[in-house]
């Protein structure tokens, strides 16, 4: 049986997510079966994911090991601004703590046909209770100013975030001073690195 039609007024969400080996190669089949997902990027670890071009797309689907650090990415793509759909098999206390952070927990074996339906339908904790409790405002980042935020937040100087972006010294510093000056405008500061590290964390680019 196909997967339900996507409509035809609405683009395809897109969807990021982490995943290895079988795991992802199933996530991809998935995803390809599935009209209304477009897959953006798949990566190993949720550190790399976040510096991927298309990241953090409508929804990310984590395929991890369970424990803190799951339920720390997941809360992160949360506050990023997309729905997250987790397959593991955890324990009932993490399970719950996913879910209340407001994840679709699916269990590791889940289906194909079921798993994408999911990343299809999930909807955003937040957006149900308008922008109300959701945080605070958040700058428009090209994709390429975030690029540039999540390695100067790893660490990484401006030369070496040139260097990771494939760009000229100065481009880069060009990207990071429109993030400043954005953050800026929303009274949000982040002149300095550690302020900086905070706004990422804040939302979801760390």
């Amino acid at each position: 049986m196909s997967a339900t039609e996507a409509p035809s007024d609405r683009a395809p969400r897109s969807v990021t997510a982490v995943a290895t080996g079988t795991a992802a190669d199933a996530l991809r089949d998935a995803i390809a079966e599935q009209p209304a997902l477009r897959l953006e990027a798949v990566e190993g670890r949720f550190t790399d994911l976040v510096t991927a071009d298309g990241f953090p797309g409508d929804a990310i689907v984590l395929i991890e090991e369970p424990g803190p650090p799951l339920l720390a990415h997941a809360r992160t793509a949360i506050a990023a601004g997309a729905v997250v759909v987790v397959l593991v098999d955890a324990e009932p206390s993490l399970a719950d703590e996913l879910a209340e952070a407001g994840a679709v927990v699916l269990p590791a074996d889940t289906d194909g046909y079921a798993l994408s339906a999911s990343i299809r339908d999930a909807r955003h904790p937040g957006r149900r209770r308008g922008r109300m409790g959701v945080g605070p405002a958040r700058p428009r980042l090209s994709p390429r100013e975030r690029r540039a935020l999540a390695y100067y937040v790893q660490g990484r100087t401006t030369v070496q975030v040139a260097d990771e972006m494939q760009v000229g010294y100065e481009t880069a510093k060009t990207f990071l001073r429109r993030v400043r000056a954005k953050y800026a405008a929303l009274d949000r500061p982040a002149g300095k690195r550690s302020e900086l590290i905070v706004r990422a964390e804040e939302d979801g680019i760390l």
